[in-house]
């Protein structure tokens, strides 16, 4: 038995099953629930990622659909780099200023499956995994543009919301 399997297996499937139903909840399927326009209304106003209902979509599609594919261990490195490209994103612009504690909505809960999500991405599923059982492998070269794509795509989203954000009003002495 290899345990680095085994510890994907369970760090997968930690990761995964957060992540999606945290993207269930955006789709208000689950927990206090959401909707694809509040989300995106959230995004839009709030968070400055504009168009809103994109990057809504985006995310409630990285969290759901790569959560779960996280959790099954299918296509290798893709979900996983989704997820991880999601989570530092709305880690800098939604938790970071909020503080360090979850309880306050800070940074303390988000970053540590950023870098489960993230491990994942860069170790693979293990074979405890549907790729493990498919006997799936991906292109070495498909797997860096991929990299590439989800880089991409937190910049672009980081440049928006510094562009787009709401400014805090100026205190008056």
């Amino acid at each position: 038995m290899n345990n680095t399997d085994l510890a994907m297996l369970v760090l997968r499937i930690s990761v995964g099953v957060v992540i999606a139903m945290h993207g269930f909840m955006k789709l208000g399927w689950v927990g206090k629930g959401g909707s694809p326009a509040g989300t995106a209304g959230w995004f839009d106003s709030y968070l400055g990622l504009r168009p809103g209902l994109f990057w809504a979509w985006v995310s409630i599609l990285a969290e759901s659909l790569g959560g779960t594919l996280v959790a099954l261990g299918l296509f290798g490195p893709f979900p996983a780099a989704a997820v991880a490209a999601d989570l530092v994103v709305v880690t800098i612009v939604a938790h970071v200023p909020k503080g360090f504690w979850s309880g306050n909505g800070g940074w303390e809960f988000p970053v540590p499956l950023a870098a489960g999500a993230f491990a994942v991405a860069l170790v693979g599923n293990g074979q405890y995994s549907l790729d493990g059982i498919l006997g799936l492998a991906y292109p070495d070269t498909l797997v860096g543009l991929w990299w590439i794509a989800m880089v991409i795509g937190a910049v672009l989203a980081l440049i928006l919301h510094a562009i787009f954000a709401p400014k805090a009003a100026a205190k008056t002495a």
